[in-house]
């Protein structure tokens, strides 16, 4: 016979939660759900529990009948104790999930003609363990399970493979398993082939757990527990990017906006294209009774033209950044204003000698060419800027933006360009201002004398240094930019760029999966976890921004183009010495680009030296600017 054996939990199955401790921290909070004190004292007595049994019947493998029948669990005289352990039965069933991996490994086996069976140090008893196996589709009826507690004998000093051995004789075996003694060295020790399976939490959810001796550490075990666990069972290298990163990013701001709303009355939020797409589909799994969802279509490109009525080169900076063109391309600047070069030579006789702005000067003689009291186009660019105005304020009117509800808008944020215009063509059309949520803002964000705003991290708070992974990655949307608006017979509808439509890919999709299973397993849990969104959130975008050798970030090669630049590709010889060596940029996530081109190893030290240089680069820029 041909034996296939599988260790059960962190192998076969996988607990949500994470540590087995866990487990008793979900129980504590089942049976005192109101009761802090009961649940404190609950937690640190099921924690030192089996240690107490076992020292009462020595050379003996426990049962969980042998640890509630211990006189100190009379403490807890509330419950018999069948229902205790009942309850922690039903909480441990319900954070087991299957390990697909190892389930797609047990069906091969099988289909290679070997015998299947589970083995498990552990005091549940067997039966228990075959119930959660065959809900997830990993054992058949004639397939055994054996438990140390009802032999007597453990893995981890190799009496239950003697026994089993005796007992099965098998020709050839096989174990499969996570642990490198019990389900490896022990296996090997008695003849059996120990294969390791790694189900370890890798270095951003080891990272996400706080130390021991933080109020909120059994908090941040059990959200890390969840990632860990999202990224076994989606499987891909794009869902693990999802479940340890973008997940807990977004969920903790989403969770943080509906509760803003709550407060303030807040009836409908508008969920900005394309930015926010993501963060709808989160708010839609969590619970927002009373409050109302739309997503809308505007972006910087299809506000700028209906902003500009009444159009002035002041008004023009003041949607540039640090409220300079210099650096820019002319091309992209006549194309945001509704014109090109050739166009502007046939109707209007302007030309330019310069293909970007270097200077202050080639800043002046550009502002004065299109807004300058001479300007044969300023006239042109105000017909234009009416007409869309006028149909946005239509978009605007069919999405009941003018309506009478509390309403705010929902972004991501960093300089606040979107709010100022949109709140100025609100106030000119004698509409109220909006409020806008951002997930973080730059120290030179706009004020409030553009809207008011909230933002889940100030400035201090969250590194900036992700804003085009964080917009361009975390925030993948099916849907392109929106440039402007077009009718047709059902209304209003946005225009995108030619050649663009909606279009999902593996990114939207993992993204979107992951997200929504982890906000199923939050709002299901026993456990109030939002005190901890927080810090969870912080955490996430800053292990990102770390690029650890154990984080695969090869999907963001696959990921939509950023303002007409590449997102993040393999880097040729001269466009590295460029970023390294001399602060140059060549997409627009180079550090990205950087990891990919040079591996993990040499990346660190690349890494730093491009920091410096880009720092260097920088402040000659800002130099510049003044």
């Amino acid at each position: 016979m041909k034996l296939a054996s599988f260790d059960i939990f962190d192998t076969t199955l996988i607990r949500k939660c994470g540590k087995p401790e866990n487990i008793f921290y979900l129980l504590a909070h089942r049976l005192y759900p109101s009761d802090e004190a009961k649940r404190e004292d609950f937690l640190l007595w099921r924690k030192k529990a089996e240690g107490a049994a076992r020292r009462l019947s020595p050379g003996k493998e426990v049962t969980i009948d042998d640890i509630y029948s211990l006189e100190s669990a009379k403490s807890f005289g509330e419950y018999g104790k069948k229902e205790l352990i009942d309850a922690e039965m039903s909480v441990e069933a319900e954070q087991l999930i299957a390990n697909p991996e190892i389930r797609e490994v047990i069906n091969r086996k099988r289909e290679e003609g070997f015998a299947i069976c589970f083995i498990s140090d552990m005091y549940m008893p067997g039966a228990f363990l075959r119930r959660v196996l065959e809900r997830e589709g990993c054992i058949r009826k004639d397939e055994e399970v054996y438990v140390s507690c009802e032999y007597n004998a453990r893995k981890s000093n190799g009496a239950l493979y003697r026994i089993l051995r005796e007992e099965l004789k098998p020709a050839k075996w096989m174990h499969f398993g996570d642990h490198p003694v019990s389900d490896v060295k022990m296996a090997r020790k008695n003849g059996v082939k120990g294969i390791k399976v790694d189900t370890l939490f890798n270095s951003a959810e080891t990272n996400a757990i706080q130390p021991a001796s933080e109020r909120l550490h059994c908090e941040s075990s059990v959200l890390a527990g969840y990632s860990r666990a999202a990224r076994i069972k989606f499987g891909n290298a794009c869902a693990s990017l999802a479940a340890d990163f973008i997940a807990p990013a977004y969920i903790s701001y989403v969770h943080w906006i509906l509760e803003r709303c709550r407060e303030q009355g807040i009836k409908r939020l508008y969920f900005l294209s394309r930015d926010s797409y993501i963060l709808q589909r989160i708010a839609e799994e969590l619970p927002h009774e009373g409050i109302g969802f739309r997503y809308l279509f505007v972006s910087r490109k299809s506000l700028l033209l209906p902003y500009m009525q009444g159009a002035t080169a002041a008004k023009f900076l003041a949607v540039q950044d640090k409220n300079t063109i210099i650096g820019k391309s002319v091309a992209a600047l006549l194309s945001s204003l509704g014109t090109t070069a050739e166009e502007l030579s046939d109707k209007c006789g302007i030309t330019f000698n310069f293909g970007r702005i270097t200077d202050k000067n080639e800043e002046t003689l550009f502002l004065n060419a299109i807004f300058g009291k001479e300007s044969r186009y300023l006239p042109i660019l105000e017909e234009r800027a009416k007409e869309r105005r006028t149909i946005l304020n239509e978009y605007f009117a069919q999405e009941s933006v003018f309506g009478s509800d509390a309403t705010a808008m929902v972004d991501v944020g960093w300089l606040g360009t979107t709010r100022l215009m949109m709140n100025s063509i609100l106030k000119e059309e004698g509409r109220n201002e909006t409020l806008f949520f951002y997930y973080g803002v730059r120290r030179d964000v706009l004020g409030s004398s553009c809207g008011a705003y909230r933002t889940f991290y100030r400035p201090e708070q969250l590194s900036t240094e992700g804003t085009t992974l964080i917009e361009n990655y975390f925030s993948a949307s099916p849907y392109p930019s929106t440039i402007g608006y077009r009718k047709d017979k059902s209304g209003i509808v946005p225009v995108f760029p030619e050649g663009c439509a909606y279009k999902e890919n593996d990114i939207t999709r993992n993204n979107i999966e992951a997200a929504k299973w982890l906000c199923k397993e939050i709002t299901g849990s026993p456990v109030p976890l939002k005190g901890y969104f927080w810090q969870w959130g912080k955490n996430a975008v800053e292990e990102i921004l770390k690029l650890r050798k154990d984080i695969d970030i090869s999907p963001m090669l696959n990921a939509a183009e950023f303002d007409e630049a590449s997102f993040m590709r393999k880097l040729s010889a001269r466009e590295l010495f460029s970023i390294v060596c001399l602060g140059g940029r060549a997409t627009a996530f180079d550090k990205g680009s950087l990891r990919i081109t040079c591996g993990r190893h040499l990346f660190p030290a690349l890494n730093s030296i491009a920091g410096f240089t880009g720092n260097i680069r920088r402040r000659l820029y800002h130099k510049l600017c003044k």
